[in-house]
């Protein structure tokens, strides 16, 4: 709901191009040391108050003190140049920044709003600029929200730029992919967002439904906790990582639908675009010979042993049907391998704090991030067990990870550091890449757009296109 009740300052198309939303304008100076911001006139936000640039100097100030800090790190002043402009001031050039502002954490929320509601804010009162304002949430529930009348700043990425066509949105949390899919085809939801991959033929064959696929920010992967006694040897990584056979999981958790993963990016990122020999491919014979080298031999069993030791892993997953799914599907590769594996499932709530004790082998896991600096997310060493659940600690890999997200000048050299700290992470085989898979969303037939989506989400901008009869 943050794309709906929340504007950002600019917005990410599903073309990669970055879009003015909030902005009228943004300038950037030619050593790439201050960064111009010019507001769209007239923005209010629900409660009435104005978007100008007191609120904008106060939001970003307030985003360098909190968890997502990092967006803004580069800025070390900001001047207020009128009342709709504001300059800030970089330490360092950071060609990722205007990024940064496109993501749903950066949705600007009313400076009156927060100073009033303190504490509530965010449980009972929600307050932005966005084409739809908050109602009620019930938890484990649903979120209700209503049209902002008043909105006329909607982004290029829709064509509609007043007020939505649509009165009400209801957001309905319903965790089982059956009930769900029960859900809309009795006509009690009219968006599936993502749409359970089991049901996907059923969907197409129904005449009063519709599947619209959209390109995926998701990435399924195999984690390996290096500091577990024998993922601590990159040849036994290896190994695990080419017995698992993409192809296979592709068909047979996602009937197809999406692609194999080679690498730790989504296919559509220029830092994925390592050198051939960097690729993660599925090769059982070369794996099977790499463990032979390491004195490893198959027991009575069919299960490998070495100075008396089993090569045996627990599996950790959600209990998420596409993350159990994998799981079984991974167990049955890496037995073909030799390698005895336990599947354990997590509540979703429950396992990251599980994370931190360090006690997992090999875990499945998912990320939805169309950025290269999810790898400085999950491999940086000052964070192990959560979100670094692989217990990566390497100081080649830190450095290289600071180049990439500190030292970078332009995108081109931004681009060029990912790419060379992306395969030095491939190289020590920490994860096993799965899955990019794609976006399908059945849509009831009482729902219309007028043109395809043009944001990388349908919850945003396509929204203020959809009529409902």
């Amino acid at each position: 709901m943050y794309y709906l009740v929340y504007d950002r300052l600019v917005e990410m198309g599903s073309d990669g191009i970055i879009y003015p939303h909030l902005l009228s304008s943004w300038d950037v100076s030619a050593d790439g040391m201050t960064i111009t911001f010019t507001l769209k006139k007239g923005v209010k936000f629900h409660d009435g108050s104005d978007l100008n640039a007191d609120v904008l100097k106060w939001f970003i100030e307030n985003l360098g003190k909190g968890q997502s800090k990092y967006m803004v790190a580069a800025v070390d002043t900001i001047d207020i140049k009128d009342n709709l402009t504001v300059v800030l001031n970089l330490s360092r050039p950071d060609p990722n920044i205007l990024y940064n502002f496109t993501s749903s954490f950066t949705g600007i929320p009313s400076k009156q709003a927060i100073e009033k509601y303190k504490d509530e804010y965010g449980r009972k009162y929600v307050v932005g600029t966005g084409p739809f304002e908050f109602v009620s949430w019930k938890t484990g529930d649903e979120i209700v929200l209503k049209k902002n009348e008043a909105y006329q700043w909607g982004s290029p990425l829709s064509d509609n730029q007043g007020p939505a066509k649509i009165d009400k949105i209801v957001f309905k949390e319903i965790l089982e992919d059956s009930t769900r899919f029960l859900e809309f085809k009795t006509g009690g939801i009219d968006i599936l967002e993502k749409a359970p991959t089991l049901f996907l033929d059923k969907i197409k064959k129904d005449p009063k439904a519709k599947v619209l696929s959209m390109a995926s920010n998701t990435n399924f992967h195999l984690i390996m906790n290096t500091k577990r006694e024998f993922l601590s040897d990159v040849n036994i990584r290896k190994a695990i990582a080419l017995a698992v056979n993409q192809e296979d999981i592709l068909k047979a958790v996602f009937q197809g639908s999406g692609a194999p993963a080679y690498t730790y990016l989504i296919d559509r990122l220029p830092a994925r675009n390592v050198d051939k020999k960097y690729e993660i491919h599925f090769d059982l014979k070369t794996a099977q010979e790499l463990l032979a080298k390491e004195g490893w031999t198959a027991g009575n069993d069919g299960i490998l042993v070495k100075e008396g030791k089993k090569l045996s892993l627990a599996l950790w997953s959600k209990s998420d049907s596409d993350e159990r799914k994998i799981a079984v599907m991974i167990q049955a590769q890496l037995s073909k391998l030799g390698i005895d594996v336990q599947i354990e499932q997590f509540d979703p709530s429950s396992i990251k704090a599980e994370f931190k004790k360090g006690n997992h082998d090999l875990v499945v896991r998912s990320y939805g991030w169309d950025n290269a600096d999810i790898l400085e997310w999950f491999f940086n060493s000052t964070r192990p067990g959560y979100p670094t659940v692989s217990m990566w600690h390497d100081n080649e890999s830190d450095y290289l990870m600071h180049k990439a997200m500190t030292r970078s000048k332009t995108s081109e050299e931004r681009i060029e550091n990912f790419k060379v700290y992306h395969e030095y992470l491939l190289s020590q085989y920490l994860w096993a890449p799965l899955i990019n898979t794609a976006n399908n969303h059945a849509i009831s037939t009482r729902v219309s757009m007028s043109s395809p989506p043009r944001f990388k989400m349908l919850i945003g901008p396509p929204i203020q296109d959809m009529t409902v009869k």
